[in-house]
């Protein structure tokens, strides 16, 4: 199967960053040709008008909790912690897919092509996953026994989903561990065990809130950080979701370690966790540092490009400084580095010959996008668009969306199941 998208302002993300007009030629689920392309294909997309970029990489999420979506907005984060464990303790794993699909829903409209997952019954994810045709890295999350709601031991339950699915075109299966607040030191050495016996990653909370990181503090002696690093936590194959509250000791200690972070700016800025991610000092450090919108219950939506504004607008005011995370950098965070962090750059994160298909076509012919040249486009992505100007999702050559329209899924038949779910969840 060839797909041939015609006519484009290319954003290639390469090492160059080249924004290019031109085409890309993808044969068998992988780019084949990209510039100027004299072949034919099984089918073209017109892209005139629009610019096509690599979909968009959402490195920190809890993605079945879309049902939870509303229930505990304008409260700090122990607040809604309480109510959504309430919630969740009545999931079952019809509510979970369900609450997937929808998500996976949202993700392709908005032009999001992989989403790093941090949950439970993540085979139910899993299958949300492949109905909707995206490509999900999941982490089944571990937990102390006397904290969790899973059926079982939380580290068998993950050893258990890895040995599942790996090799599994699609779910790339890890391990996750929810935090060091309801984890033990055996919690973390159990989990990274299991990781680095059967070869995947790993996935956890880190420093999100002061409260947590004085707490452990005080138990400990030692910050979350210092304390990872201590019990020999901290490694290439570990991505760490927020790290707001950082010292620069510690964000040194994470690049020593090669510990990629996933940045969450609306969901920490939602919860008022009172805090801002050092993300300059990460980037100066060499921290490869990425971008995840995080639960739907802390940001009620998945739109990456929002979340890119937010990214780059939090640490310009914060600093007083217009220069700091540009556009660019912004835009970098939720391809080509989240590719990066999750250690497929090799076949994910931007468009070149090789690599896997997973590309978004943006339309720039809205009002609010114009006018557009190839030496605006980039600051326009991050600046002006929006989650609705996706045109077409596609990953690994399939065309999940064309021109609005999805393919893979019955958009209404889903949006009615996750209503009425819901509506079971709040009345029972």
């Amino acid at each position: 199967m060839s797909l041939l998208l015609r006519g484009g302002l290319l954003v290639t993300q390469d090492p160059a960053r080249r924004v290019v007009p031109g085409d890309v030629l993808v044969e068998e689920g992988r780019i084949a040709a990209v510039g100027h392309v004299e072949a034919t294909a099984d089918e073209t997309l017109d892209c005139s008008g629009c610019a096509v970029l690599p979909g968009f990489i959402n490195t920190h999420h809890h993605v079945a909790n879309t049902l939870l979506r509303g229930v505990a907005d304008d409260v700090p984060l122990e607040e809604m912690l309480e109510k959504a464990f309430a919630i969740d303790a009545k999931l079952t794993r019809r509510d979970v897919q369900v609450g997937a699909l929808l998500g996976c829903i949202e993700m392709i409209r908005s032009g999001t092509t992989s989403f790093h997952d941090l949950f439970y019954w993540e085979d139910e994810v899993a299958r949300a996953v492949r109905e909707s045709g995206m490509r999900g890295f999941l982490s089944w999350v571990t937990l102390d026994a006397a904290f969790t709601t899973q059926r079982g031991d939380p580290v068998k339950n993950a050893e258990q989903f890895v040995g599942k699915h790996r090799g599994d075109p699609r779910v790339v299966p890890s391990v996750g561990v929810q935090g060091v607040y309801v984890a033990s030191e055996e919690t973390y050495a159990a989990a990274a065990d299991v990781a680095t016996r059967l070869g995947v990653r790993l996935h956890t909370h880190l420093s999100e809130t002061r409260p947590e990181v004085y707490r452990h503090l005080e138990k400990t002696g030692l910050r979350p950080v210092e304390w990872l690093e201590k019990i020999g936590f901290l490694s290439e194959r570990l991505t760490a979701a927020h790290g707001v509250w950082l010292t620069l000791r510690e964000v040194r200690t994470l690049a020593r370690h090669g510990v990629s972070v996933a940045h969450c700016p609306v969901s920490n800025m939602k919860l008022a966790s009172g805090g801002v991610a050092p993300v300059p000092e990460m980037l100066q450090e060499g921290v490869v540092v990425s971008l995840g919108t995080d639960s739907p219950i802390s940001n009620n939506g998945m739109d990456m490009f929002s979340d890119m504004k937010v990214a780059a607008l939090l640490h310009k005011a914060t600093r007083w400084d217009a220069r700091v995370v540009p556009a660019q950098a912004a835009l970098d965070m939720a391809t080509i580095r989240a590719a990066e962090a999750l250690g497929v750059a090799r076949d994910l994160g931007s468009i070149e010959v090789g690599k896997r298909a997973d590309l978004a076509v943006v339309s720039f012919r809205g009002a609010h996008t114009t006018p557009f040249y190839p030496a605006n486009l980039i600051s326009h992505l991050v600046y002006s668009c929006r989650g609705s100007d996706v045109r077409t999702t596609i990953v690994d050559g399939q065309v999940l969306m064309a021109e609005g329209v999805l393919r893979t899924v019955d958009e209404a038949e889903i949006v009615g199941r996750a209503q009425e779910t819901a509506r079971e969840l709040f009345e029972a």
